[in-house]
């Protein structure tokens, strides 16, 4: 029998999003303001100085722009990427967290209101080092 082969695709195209939101872990009972930079209704990305581990369990408390005045969401959410500058990677230092108890009425709420977001830009890549006077001159500047 031949082996499917794993899907890399994501469930839900991430949103930009610039939402402040409070997490608070084993570490630190005291709640730490963050910012979530993008977001679906799976989990989000979190700019953290210092990144947490992953698989560490933390509590994410924020209020997307679509909840009711006053009303906050708070959920239970896994650390499911940490990314930390001093491996060499460029681009923001954080964490992805997965939401692991959100509601069905609070999950179709997001999806509706991130529909309407932007995807997040995309990082640009590095260039190359090489001088583009030394690469070959294409066809049809060559002389015949």
């Amino acid at each position: 029998m031949m082996a499917q082969p794993v899907s890399q695709h994501r469930r839900a195209l991430r949103r930009a999003v610039d939402i402040p939101c409070e997490l608070v872990s084993r570490y630190v009972d005291a709640p730490l303001l963050y910012w979530a930079t993008d977001l679906t209704p799976y989990g989000m990305w979190i700019e953290t100085p210092i990144p947490m581990q992953t698989g560490e369990i933390v509590v994410v408390c924020f209020r997307p722009p679509v909840w009711w005045p006053g009303r906050e969401l708070m959920v239970f959410a896994e650390v499911t990427r940490a990314a930390n500058l001093s491996r060499g990677r460029k681009g923001p230092r954080g964490m992805g967290v997965e939401f692991l108890d959100l509601t069905a009425h609070e999950r179709r709420t997001l999806v509706s209101w991130l529909r309407r977001r932007p995807p997040p830009l995309p990082l640009r890549r590095a260039r190359s080092g090489r001088d583009p006077a030394s690469l070959p001159a294409p066809q049809y500047l060559k002389a015949s």
